[in-house]
């Protein structure tokens, strides 16, 4: 009897081997034939583990997406906390003072921008310079582009990548482009230039026709965040 595997191979089944009796009248040669089936065993299974380990008939090979996909919002844990609450409020002090935004406005967005901040490793001063840079923080702004929202966002571009449904609600919209930048700046390794992939396209970064347009973004940039950093002395 034997086994046959999809892709052909055919090998004995663990049933052709077994025990018969022992026709001998000597202890010790029936103890050897049993210890020897026994090894025959052994061996039959370890060659059927083997040959299924070739194939890739054990556990099917899944690779990882690309990118991990987070929920956003903000943990309980966190939300809960004191010191989350007083984070949250210092940095919207922080934003109030330096950006001159009515004190609202600053606390609504810095629990998001935090949130956001921390879940993808970047300052939050860098992520607040960039959606006042964008849109001054206003919720429902549309360029002529069509980019909408506070980080303003392509959604034909980045809907799929960001994977949220709903791009207009400034939350998502704004943990989409600290997404966005995040993955720029893993791509080229540099702040300066993911933030020229942010405002140009990943491809017009070096383009000499974007430079002057790259070099006044970062100035934009750069001017924002030491206004937050002088709100804090």
């Amino acid at each position: 009897m034997t086994i046959a595997l999809s892709d052909g191979l055919v090998f004995p089944a663990l049933s052709v081997i077994r025990v018969v009796p022992i026709a001998t009248n000597s202890i010790d040669e029936a103890a050897f034939v049993l210890r020897r089936r026994s090894f025959l065993v052994s061996k039959a299974i370890a060659l059927v583990g083997l040959v299924l380990m070739t194939l890739g008939l054990s556990v099917p090979y899944e690779p990882m997406p690309d990118r991990l996909i987070v929920r956003i919002g903000t943990p309980e844990s966190m939300a809960s906390s004191t010191t989350w609450n007083d984070e949250r409020d210092e940095f919207a002090s922080k934003l109030h003072r330096g950006f001159g935004i009515r004190y609202e406005t600053a606390a609504e967005f810095s629990s998001w921008i935090l949130e956001a901040s921390k879940r993808q490793r970047l300052s939050p001063e860098l992520i607040a310079s960039l959606v006042l840079t964008e849109s001054s923080f206003r919720k429902d702004v549309t360029s002529s582009v069509g980019a909408i929202g506070p980080a303003q966002i392509r959604i034909e571009f980045w809907q799929r990548f960001c994977g949220t449904a709903d791009l207009a609600d400034p939350e998502e919209n704004i943990y989409c482009g600290a997404q966005i930048l995040a993955h720029y700046q893993e791509m080229c390794g540099s702040e300066n230039c993911a933030l020229k992939s942010y405002n140009l396209g990943f491809r017009n970064r070096n383009r000499q026709d974007f430079a002057r347009a790259g070099e006044r973004y970062l100035r934009k940039i750069d001017r924002h965040r030491e206004a937050l950093s002088d709100s804090a002395i």
